[in-house]
């Protein structure tokens, strides 16, 4: 049986998240959003069944087996942590939280209530990480003692930023 899909959020990046998923299971059950004519028009776009105009309808959903957060970042903590302790399994988009200290609220919430949490991050999976963590163990590469990354996007050729 097909891992059921619920997704909140019915913007762009949910839209690109449905649309891999399809491609590779056609399991996404329902789509929330904060409006419920948003929802229905998503719903109709990618043929699901369901659509919720809040979010806490899609928590109590026993068809949804884990839920894709696609909401803007500032709604992440809030609407991961529902979605947990409602024991719905969470795949967030990326960034997981606005700083440390929501993340490590939210990984306590998942840790309290016994559910997976995972930022949506798909470079993780890239075979070049699994490399590189294989070389690590191995003692390859020594001692790593920083680590600098960046996982953003270049946008000065915007006026504004909201």
């Amino acid at each position: 049986m097909a891992t059921r899909w619920g997704i909140i959020s019915a913007g762009r990046i949910s839209c690109d998240f449905a649309a891999a998923v399809q491609l590779v299971q056609k399991e996404v059950v329902a789509v929330a959003a904060r409006s419920l004519q948003d929802a229905k028009n998503f719903a109709a776009k990618y043929g699901i069944e369901k659509a919720y105009g809040s979010y806490s309808e899609m928590a109590k959903d026993p068809n949804v087996d884990v839920v894709y957060i696609g909401t803007i970042n500032t709604h992440h903590l809030p609407v991961s942590s529902q979605m947990l302790k409602a024991g719905k399994p969470v795949l967030c988009e990326k960034p997981l939280c606005m700083n440390v200290r929501e993340t490590q609220q939210l990984v306590q919430t998942a840790r309290e209530c016994g559910v997976f949490l995972m930022e949506a991050v798909f470079s993780r999976f890239f075979p070049a990480y699994k490399e590189l963590s294989r070389r690590l163990q191995d003692g390859e590469i020594g001692e790593v003692v920083q680590v600098i990354a960046s996982l953003g996007k270049n946008l000065i050729h915007l006026d504004k930023l909201m």
